[in-house]
């Protein structure tokens, strides 16, 4: 389906080709064709090299949803460049070290970030192309494109070099750039995502998640190599993403859990008829909402799995019958899972352990880091990701949690999402998040933190512990119950442990 040695920007170039005029990006009231799309990537490409930038130089990008996303991500395939993406909110410390780490000598900035880069001698100002408004000193993206400068048209970016380095932060807060090439790009959007779910140039695919994530950045890609449309909407918001459903006919989408569920009131009223498939992914539902969601959406409705360094790991579509609404899917094709104890040792089916794969999809490497790298990997070739997991006879996996997030109780490891799964049985629960904290004599004690929805009775506390104690052996019992107006989250909507953590320890208990 695919030339195996065409880079992305070969990809995309050729729809320029065979279909000059069909819409390849659509951002809020801006559209733009195939054609306009390559001008400008072109431009912005010619503008880079004039600038300096040459194959295998590394750039930090802080760069909204918007189209100037797509112009980077493009004119880097073409030249050979390798792409940081990272959150505008990214401030002091956070900020000098994850450019330190992915040895980036030049940023494409948006102008808040770039005076922020400027000013905390992180990086000088020629070295800086700035988005949406001028610094002094640097130049601005709008400038650089308009150069009329030599376009280079030599196709020589190798796919095999890093393309984009992915920020993980880990518990420990020491960022690890995951190194992607090109050619994995490639095949996560083929293999794992344009085959797999059977898209073709008809569709038209939304982008609804921060674009420096790289799921999202698959989002965009896939269907520019496949010459399909792709619509990125700024930021996600349950009113925005239902008119770019209807207004552009959105075919497939990925959303994040988070998303859906605040989707859920408005979806039974919605009018979706153009959507054929849409994948849920990075935290798994609770299957009350599944189930609520196969009976609001009328289209293929899948779940997947995956790690930042692996891709998708599993999925299933939840539409099909006997399908077991709890697991996560099934390994897709061409990749291999196995359950592992502490020492690496294989599980039975049906132990908890430690997930392992081994995919066509893997991350190149962590970046400078062959230790860690190595590390995480066994002799067999399997990855070995962190999270907890075990299978089932028919070959369906279940998620069941960090490894980092057993909470180690009086010497048992104890799951949090066999106490979250109890706790969100109470239907005035809105959301909860169980962890561990630090304690003299146990080692650990578990702490609950819990939302109530405004139907909840006034002695909720004193119900939930009385449910708690119906439900749970002894050594999964809550020591501590703290009752919070929200969870704080990630940008993907996944409830962030250490801001919790954090919250409780401020609050004096």
């Amino acid at each position: 389906m695919h030339n195996n040695n065409n880079n992305i920007y070969q990809l995309v170039q050729s729809h320029a080709v065979s279909q000059p005029d069909k819409i390849a990006c659509v951002y809020q009231n801006t559209s733009i064709c195939y054609q306009q799309l390559i001008d400008k990537v072109d431009h912005l490409a010619a503008g880079l090299i004039q600038f300096g930038i040459k194959s295998g130089d590394k750039l930090a990008l802080f760069c909204p949803n918007n189209l100037e996303f797509a112009y980077c991500l493009l004119a880097a395939a073409k030249l050979g460049v390798a792409l940081a993406p990272l959150p505008l909110t990214l401030k002091g410390h956070a900020l000098s070290k994850a450019l330190q780490v992915a040895d980036c000598s030049y940023a494409i900035a948006w102008v808040s970030v770039a005076n922020q880069l400027v000013k905390n001698d992180v990086l000088p100002s020629d070295k800086i192309i700035s988005l949406g408004g001028h610094i002094d000193g640097a130049k601005d993206m709008a400038s650089l494109m308009s150069l009329s400068g030599e376009h280079c048209d030599s196709f020589l970016a190798d796919i095999n070099a890093p393309f984009i380095l992915t920020m993980t932060s880990g518990s420990t807060g020491q960022p690890k750039p995951i190194v992607f090439t090109q050619a994995t790009k490639i095949v996560r959007a083929f293999d794992a995502t344009a085959h797999y779910y059977q898209l073709d140039k008809t569709d038209v695919v939304l982008v609804s998640t921060p674009l420096y994530h790289s799921l999202a950045q698959r989002s965009l890609l896939m269907p520019l190599m496949l010459g399909a449309s792709v619509v990125i909407l700024p930021k996600f918001s349950v009113g925005a993403w239902l008119d770019a459903i209807e207004v552009h006919k959105i075919s497939f989408l990925f959303a994040v859990s988070s998303q859906l569920k605040a989707l859920l009131p408005e979806l039974k009223k919605a009018q979706l008829t153009s959507l054929k498939c849409v994948v849920s992914s990075s935290a798994t539902l609770e299957s009350d909402d599944k189930k609520l969601l196969l009976s609001a959406l009328n289209c293929h409705f899948h779940e997947c799995y995956g790690a930042s360094e692996m891709g998708v790991i599993s999925d299933f579509d939840i539409t099909q019958p006997n399908v077991p609404i709890n697991s996560v899917g099934k390994p897709l094709p061409n990749l291999r899972i196995k359950i592992c104890d502490s020492e690496r040792h294989l599980l039975s089916t049906g132990s908890i352990g430690e997930i392992a794969c081994c995919s066509p999809t893997a991350f190149a490497q962590y970046y400078n880091l062959p230790e860690q790298t190595a590390q995480s990997y066994d002799d067999e070739g399997y990855f070995f990701t962190g999270d907890l997991g075990y299978l089932d006879g028919d070959g369906y996996l279940y998620y069941v949690g960090r490894t980092k997030e057993v909470i180690k109780s009086g010497g048992i490891n104890v799951y949090p999402s066999d106490i979250e799964l109890v706790t969100n049985y109470l239907p005035w629960v809105d959301e909860c998040a169980a962890f561990g904290v630090d304690d003299d004599k146990f080692g650990e004690v578990i702490l609950l933190a819990f939302v109530c929805s405004k139907n909840a009775p006034s002695n909720a506390k004193a119900q939930l512990q009385m449910h708690l104690l119906k439900e749970l052996t002894d050594y999964q019992q809550p020591r501590i119950l703290f009752e919070m107006v929200a969870l704080p989250k990630t940008e993907l909507g996944k409830i962030h442990k250490p801001s919790i953590k954090q919250a409780y320890l401020e609050s004096g208990h």
